[in-house]
């Protein structure tokens, strides 16, 4: 009997040791044991670099650390990266891929691979920077962690472009996560390719900052979830007329305008649409030096709302008309709030129509609502300015503090 008592026990354990043994890499790499892995070190491979010029491809080698990256590699060449791999960086490491290199992270659906600091910290490492405009750029299944170190071209845990550079990436089915900064960070012009299934949480900042001309290009089928900033956020070239068009979709996530826009062609913004504004923003309309134009025409049941980021009065300035005179010029079906703030440099009014020189301008305001602004809910130049003749009965006001609408 106690012979057979200390075989069955033996049998135990070496079943356990079987199953402890039989234990798959994407088991130890579950996303809840990041300690674990980020310690399981000693067998990593030191990528010890500056810059790699012949390709090469990353293996899952071990459970742990497969890699670690001490500096901003430049990449200029070939560089793959497999299922389940796990890339560990020092502090004020990166990738930087240029354009005579491309970048190939293809993880599966429960086996990722891994970027991630060697001190689990946020802004730890630069994150991976895209200047190669090559169409093998792909980052997909991924999760990436601990980016947002500023570097040349921004910050974010993924950068694409610069201000001088475009990149191409496709970006697809990945969980970045706890950036010091943006999640992701695109520059005008770059483009990101199948921008779906991703689900981009908890980074300091935006989970997405963009050139207000690239918005076009966003779709819904990401999940934007605890970020510091919970909003997509366009910026524009400051007082710079932006030459190409812009248009803002209806998306689950709301748009955030930061800056000064100029609007130097058409500026749509869909029906439904929920468009804030940051502190000091600014959209001006430029018919001087462009054909700036200005479309936001909702519904009934699908209304727009533009808004201060913050509730309150004089958060941002306006969407001013300067010499606009396109018969595209349409506000109906808004909500448009919080503006109206006046530095000595603007217009009187939230909405604000002004003709520069012998310029004129046309706009259609109606069945509206105009509310919250620091100065005029409306402001229209009269001389060589068309407007609806309904523009005051034809809409609501309430609380502007210089009065609803100023015509002279």
């Amino acid at each position: 009997m106690k012979t057979n008592s200390i075989l069955t026990k033996l049998t135990v354990v070496a079943a356990a040791l079987m199953l402890f043994s039989s234990c798959s890499k994407k088991e130890d790499l579950t996303p809840n044991n990041i300690m674990a892995y980020r310690n399981e070190n000693s067998q990593s491979q030191n990528l010890d670099m500056s810059t790699i010029s012949t390709d090469m491809v990353l293996e899952d080698r071990v459970n742990g650390v497969d890699y670690t990256i001490s500096n901003n590699i430049q990449l200029n060449a070939k560089l793959t990266i497999k299922p389940g791999v796990t890339v560990m960086f020092k502090d004020g490491a990166g990738i930087q891929v240029n354009e005579e290199g491309s970048l190939t992270a293809i993880g599966a659906n429960g086996n990722l691979i891994l970027f991630t600091s060697e001190s689990g910290k946020r802004s730890a490492w630069k994150g991976i920077t895209v200047l190669s405009n090559n169409a093998r750029n792909v980052i997909s299944y991924c999760k990436i962690e601990h980016g947002g170190l500023a570097n040349s071209f921004g910050t974010g845990n993924i950068i694409v472009g610069s201000g001088t550079n475009t990149g191409e990436v496709e970006i697809s089915n990945n969980e970045i996560t706890a950036s010091g900064s943006n999640g992701i960070l695109i520059s005008e012009g770059s483009k990101v390719n199948g921008f779906t299934g991703n689900k981009i949480h908890t980074n300091s900042s935006f989970p997405l900052s963009m050139h207000i001309t690239d918005a076009v290009n966003m779709t819904d089928g990401n999940q934007f979830v605890n970020n510091g900033k919970e909003f997509i956020q366009v910026t524009g070239d400051g007082s710079s007329s932006i030459s190409k068009a812009i248009t803002l979709k209806k998306l689950n996530e709301s748009f955030l305008v930061s800056g000064m826009i100029v609007a130097g062609n058409k500026f749509n913004v869909a029906a439904g649409s929920h468009l804030y504004m940051d502190n000091g923003s600014e959209v001006i309309i430029d018919g001087t030096t462009g054909r700036g134009s200005f479309s936001a025409v909702g519904t009934e049941t699908n209304a727009i709302s533009i808004a201060a980021i913050y509730n309150g009065t004089g958060m941002w300035h306006a969407i001013r008309f300067r010499s606009s005179d396109s018969n595209l010029n349409k506000i109906e079906y808004c909500t448009i709030s919080g503006g109206g703030a006046n530095d000595g440099s603007h217009a009187e009014g939230m909405i604000s129509v002004v003709n520069d020189g012998d310029g004129s301008s046309s706009i259609v305001i109606r069945n509206s609502t105009i509310i919250n602004s620091a100065a005029l809910g409306i402001y229209i130049q009269s001389a060589n300015s068309e407007y609806n003749s309904d523009i005051i009965s034809g809409n609501v006001f309430s609380n502007n503090v210089m009065g609803n609408v100023q015509i002279r």
